[in-house]
């Protein structure tokens, strides 16, 4: 009799499909966060990195030339490679220079608003106190 039970039972009943999609499905959700984190943290390293490698270019535009580039399309002609460079919030990166002095500012913007600036010594993020303007080193 056990046996003509087990041979009968061909499938899964609605309930057992329910139960198992609603557990897949709070599995799902107690995971999204840790993506968009970790998707944060890759646009963030990302932006990092391309900021870097756009100051080292301009940094050896500005040796070469004996001025800094005017824009960062100018650095497309054997500096950097050709394709767009954006912060983690998918913006252009600023970019600002004073040819008197040579000196020059390139910013982008992290995810959580965190402004990162390199001029051609350090890259840092900057971070504003209510009660003072400091700086951190990277």
């Amino acid at each position: 009799m056990l046996n003509s039970f087990f041979k009968q039972r061909q499938g899964f009943t609605l309930i057992e499909i329910v139960a198992v999609l609603a557990i897949l499905g709070m599995m799902a959700i107690m995971l999204m966060p840790s993506i968009d984190v970790a998707s944060n943290r890759a646009k963030d390293t990302k932006m990092v990195s391309d900021l870097v490698t756009l100051d080292s270019a301009v940094k050896l535009y500005r040796l070469e030339n004996g001025t800094c580039p005017a824009s960062l399309a100018d650095l497309q002609n054997g500096y950097v490679a050709k394709k767009e460079y954006k912060d983690a919030k998918n913006q252009d990166f600023a970019y600002s220079y004073s040819n008197t002095d040579g000196s020059y500012t390139l910013t982008g913007e992290k995810s959580n608003g965190d402004v990162v600036m390199a001029d051609g010594s350090k890259v840092e993020k900057q971070q504003t106190d209510s009660v003072s303007n400091t700086s951190a080193i990277l």
